[in-house]
């Protein structure tokens, strides 16, 4: 999550921020894809990229559109087209955080595409399909996908006969082991999906939807401090507990480095018996020589033998039991301080929050203060289980009232702004 955070300033530093006045024939596409598409505008971004072509990343509205100046090369209007309009789709139907964060833990890692593969791929062919509608053309989309596979030979392939090599690989297992290892499905499967969802009657209605209006403006993002939020912004509890038992998992992974561990000792040696290693007086040959290991000085014998110190009666089993709860309990009140806190005040929402929808905000909508998240964290650090008791009954906790913030609905927020 900060990982992908900080990328969003990496890409305002070393990237080309498109709008009106900068490269405003690829703007004019994303802002008419976009209002068609009923979803906010992204932060579109140029960059220099060998090996990724477009990708949509972030965690939250406003999302970033990333371009690889590469291939803007060697596509067309209608092939750019297809390839906005495809980005555009995983960030309408609600893709992107999922996908940045497994991107962030290596998508491309053999293991991670097979246990998420058939989901990543599934979402692939899905936005293809929302590209051929952004961009009316089957021809122009299969264009882009082999433009995008084999960059500018691909527009010297026959894409009849590129489709299909599809048809080669059959029911063979072993040709698709390929495929299942991979977050991406085969470019021939890809264009082999497109022409057949193009025939169909779906592809039709689809697109009479997306033309259904000329499209004025993509929904508008309600602005830090443009107006105060009100009970039908926050989240739903049935969302919150979701997000709080996500982060509950996380915790008790990590609360587990802060207790304390009783560390095992090894039986102290007398002296009497046992001095570097060796028994008290022994002889050490060391080649020809014959070393006499000191022995140890006796106590005199007159002197009295110390009296044995007074031991603590052993503790019962419960009093045992109630010590190691309360431990736990200190350790992941500790960890939920930090855990909160610093992902409150760098990101403004909790892993748990992510994967939800959610984030916390002030009561103007602006990102809450440090301040502000400190308190989150110390309340939720000392109290958490009197939260958990009392979080089915509200949608706004005891400590989102005493820290003014708020945990908010993103697609809320949206809907608003959409109906004004």
């Amino acid at each position: 999550m900060v990982f992908i955070t900080f990328a969003r300033g990496r890409l305002i530093g070393s990237s080309v921020l498109i709008h009106e006045a900068q490269n405003p024939e690829i703007f004019a596409i994303v802002k008419r894809q976009c209002a068609a598409l009923g979803i906010p505008l992204p932060l579109v971004f140029v960059r220099q990229d060998p090996l990724v072509p477009a990708a949509a990343i972030g965690f939250g509205e406003p999302y970033s559109l990333v371009l690889s100046s590469d291939y803007l090369e060697d596509l067309r209007e209608d092939e750019l087209s297809f390839v906005i309009g495809r980005q555009l789709g995983h960030i309408a139907a609600g893709h992107v955080r999922y996908q940045s964060l497994l991107s962030v833990n290596g998508n491309e890692n053999a293991l991670v595409s097979l246990i998420f593969g058939p989901w990543l791929r599934r979402c692939e062919l899905t936005c293809d399909k929302v590209g051929l509608i952004c961009c009316g053309s089957l021809d122009a989309a299969s264009r882009a996908i082999a433009i995008l596979a084999l960059r500018g030979f691909g527009r010297q392939v026959d894409l009849r006969s590129f489709a299909t090599q599809q048809a080669s690989i059959g029911d063979d297992t072993v040709l698709k082991w390929g495929e299942w290892l991979g977050s991406e499905p085969y470019a021939t499967r890809r264009i082999a999906e497109l022409t057949a969802y193009a025939a169909s009657a779906n592809y039709q209605s689809h697109e009479d939807w997306f033309l259904r209006t000329e499209a004025v403006a993509p929904i508008p993002l309600p602005l830090p401090g443009s107006r105060r939020l009100d009970s039908g912004d926050l989240a739903g509890r049935g969302r919150r507990v979701l997000a709080a038992a996500i982060d509950v998992v996380v915790l008790l992974a990590a609360s587990s480095y802060f207790a304390p561990h009783a560390a095992s000792r090894p039986p102290k040696i007398p002296r009497s018996v046992v001095v570097n290693g060796l028994p008290n007086g022994a002889n050490v040959q060391l080649g020809p020589l014959t070393v006499k290991i000191p022995a140890e000085k006796a106590a005199p014998a007159t002197a009295p033998s110390p009296s044995p110190a007074p031991t603590a009666p052993a503790s019962s089993p419960w009093m045992r039991g109630v010590n190691e709860v309360a431990v736990r309990a200190a350790s992941f009140g500790f960890a939920s301080f930090l855990y909160f806190t610093l992902l409150i005040a760098v990101v403004g929402q909790s892993f748990g929050m992510m994967i939800a929808g959610l984030r916390v905000s002030s009561l103007d909508l602006r990102r809450p203060s440090f301040l502000q998240a400190l308190g989150r964290g110390a309340l939720i650090g000392a109290f958490h289980w009197v939260i958990a008791l009392l979080s089915p009954f509200t949608t706004c906790w005891f400590h989102d009232w005493l820290t003014k913030t708020r945990v908010v609905a993103g697609e809320r927020l949206i809907a608003r702004a959409a109906n004004g």
